[in-house]
């Protein structure tokens, strides 16, 4: 299992990754996309720059792949990684998954805030979080 961040030329590759599994997630160019391969793409993520924050979004793993650890162990990478707050919205049922990660729930910047709200219109069960650096 290797984890790596890709190639912004590979971005392609993601949101093919996305959409073979159904996964609601758009990568760009611009974004730290992360993947797990063994030796395809069995999981991703996203860390997008979003009004001059991190957001970590579109998690996925591919279905044979799930309660193996494959989140956990790319998401320590990628927390690892970073170098100043990351925020994300995590699904309700999610949340001791991502407290196991160190994420706690919080109020959001303003600017992140219409992002959050969109979600909860559409009828997402979310949570903002984030974890500090």
């Amino acid at each position: 299992m290797q984890i790596s961040l890709l190639d912004p030329l590979a971005t392609p590759l993601i949101n093919k990754f996305y959409q073979r599994h159904k996964g609601r997630g758009r990568a760009i160019k611009q974004d730290q996309n992360w993947v797990v391969k063994a030796p395809e793409i069995i999981a991703a993520c996203r860390v997008q720059h979003k009004e001059g924050e991190l957001f970590l979004s579109s998690v996925l793993v591919s279905e044979e792949y799930r309660n193996q650890g494959v989140a956990c162990t790319l998401l320590a990478q990628v927390i690892a990684y970073q170098n100043s707050t990351l925020y994300t919205f995590a699904y309700r049922h999610l949340l001791g998954f991502y407290q196991r990660l160190g994420f706690v729930e919080c109020t959001l910047p303003l600017k992140l805030q219409p992002y959050f709200n969109s979600y909860v219109a559409q009828k997402r069960d979310i949570v903002a979080m984030c974890l500090s650096k």
